[in-house]
């Protein structure tokens, strides 16, 4: 089990202010509200689903001890308000002393009331049983003593530390707060890019007009209208060419009028004379194909005078791939030229993320592996998983003087078309002092943690920030690996820094 102490029993006891004013086991009714009373020893211990920030005295044979236990679940920073705490004392020729307890009348503290039964070295434990699980605190080591004078000599003296920040746990409770610890972590390398979205090419198509003409459409579709491959979009009534105007349309189909009427009449003469015998039947079947071509030419006549109307089926306009309407310059009765563009399609769920690398700074990509885009409210973290490399970069890009890097993504967190700002995780790795980054806070153009050096206690320390990489920081300065840092809520702690009166005096004073 992942445990991260802030202070041993020892140290706690010898750094942190103790000098409260309940020296018995039974606390007076001020420090009954807070919770605290205990006095002489404080610990703060984490396990990998609870933080446990408790108070003691020294503990004495036979003599009743309580424990002044504040829990709080890791995940949400709310306090514990269910299960039971046991405390317990094991001894070396295994023998255990229990002592469990119910949540007590204050949200987020048990207290447990021990007994010792001997005296001596035992180890000590705090373990937390709920409907989520059992968390075990292994606080180490402790000596019981033999006599209440012992456990009197045995209480530290009071110390003050430097810059402590008082915050209490009733206060963190009551906001969004949050810490983590500082890590030693395989950090990706990143260089800072400017990163432009676009569609993918093989999911973008151009819709033209096929012939020159005038638009006819039942439906006119605006951009965001979904489309089907092989739907047809619209129609152009094509435009005629070659100087023809409209009346010799209209004489064109006066002429085969004429022309099928003639032949109509040819047809009836050729029937009355093969059944008089007096042609052959050859005769009447050359009638009927001079009619049938005469009907011919005039739709034809009448399909051309309709065409320049505006009516008529028209030339279809189709299209190529299934998607949504992205750009659409299509006006009902709009006059169009061949190979003009009408509409584009795509989908802009499938995207080109094109990093565009410094020149100077290509000679550190190696095999990119991932990339982070900064947005104004958040950072997208994208690793080998989310997005897969198209182009690693083959040259320098002579207009832009940039190294084109591109990965394919599908998402619709992002529109085509914008460009952002990001980090390009180059391929190389770095074992670097790790925090998430929103424990970093600017003030003055210093970035400063506010680090969590009790449970109720916090100090400012300077760092400086290395590099990023998604959601972590890479730093150095006045911080060490597991030590644990405000990553939500330090606002709030700069603030008890400022007015400690508003915010509770937990265990600085």
């Amino acid at each position: 089990m992942t445990r991260f102490r802030v202070l041993p029993a020892a140290m706690a006891a010898a750094l942190l202010p103790l000098t409260l004013a309940a020296c018995g086991d039974t606390p007076a009714p001020a420090e009954e509200a807070h919770g605290h009373g205990g006095g002489g020893i404080i610990v703060t211990d984490h396990t990998d689903t609870t933080e446990l920030f408790v108070e003691f005295r020294p503990l004495v044979t036979g003599v009743r001890r309580r424990f002044d236990a504040h829990l709080t679940w890791l995940d949400s920073y709310e306090p514990v308000t269910e299960g039971t705490l046991t405390a317990e004392l094991s001894w070396p020729d295994g023998s255990v002393d229990r002592a469990p307890a119910e949540p007590s009348d204050v949200e987020g503290i048990f207290r447990p009331l021990l007994t010792a039964s001997k005296s001596g070295n035992a180890r000590l434990r705090l373990v937390l049983s709920t409907p989520r699980g059992v968390s075990a605190h292994d606080l180490g080591e402790v000596t019981v003593h033999a006599t209440s004078d012992e456990g009197a000599k045995a209480v530290p003296p009071h110390t003050e530390i430097a810059d402590a920040i008082a915050f209490s746990k009733e206060v963190q409770w009551r906001i969004p707060f949050m810490t983590q610890e500082a890590v030693m972590t395989e950090l990706a390398e990143t260089v800072p890019v400017m990163i432009d979205v676009q569609m993918q090419p093989q999911a973008e198509a151009i819709v033209s007009a096929p012939v020159d003409g005038i638009v006819r459409a039942a439906r006119i579709y605006p951009s965001g209208s979904n489309v089907s491959r092989g739907q047809t979009l619209a129609s152009i009534s094509s435009t005629l060419g070659g100087g023809e105007d409209v009346a010799t349309l209209d004489l064109a189909i006066s002429e085969a009028s004429i022309a099928r009427d003639a032949a109509a009449r040819e047809v009836a003469r050729m029937n009355q004379l093969v059944e008089g015998e007096a042609v052959p039947a050859r005769r009447l079947d050359e009638a009927r194909t001079g009619q049938r071509l005469a009907e011919a030419q005039l739709r034809s006549a009448r399909q051309r005078r309709s065409s320049v109307a505006g009516g008529g089926a028209g030339v279809p306009v189709v299209a190529p791939i299934s998607g949504e309407v992205i750009e659409s310059t299509l006006v009902q009765g709009q006059g169009v030229t061949g190979g003009q563009q009408l509409m584009r399609l795509g989908n802009p769920a499938a995207l080109w993320l094109v990093a565009r690398v410094p020149e100077s700074l290509a000679s550190q990509v190696g095999n990119p592996s991932g990339i982070d885009l900064s947005l104004p409210d958040q950072i997208i973290s994208l690793g080998r998983g989310d997005v897969s490399l198209v182009q690693r970069g083959a040259a320098i890009d002579a207009q832009t003087r940039t190294l084109p890097v591109i990965f394919a993504w599908n998402s619709r967190a992002v529109r085509p078309g914008q460009r952002l700002q990001g980090q390009l995780r180059t391929g190389n790795a770095t074992e670097r002092l790790t925090i998430p980054a929103s424990a970093i806070l600017n003030e003055g153009g210093q970035d400063v943690v506010y680090v969590q050096i009790a449970g109720e206690t916090f100090q400012r320390r300077p760092v400086t920030v290395l590099s990023r990489s998604g959601d972590l920081v890479a730093i150095e300065g006045q911080l060490e690996a597991g030590e644990r840092v405000v990553t939500r809520g330090a606002a709030a702690v700069r603030a008890a820094a400022a007015t400690p009166g508003a915010f509770g005096h937990g265990h600085a004073h």
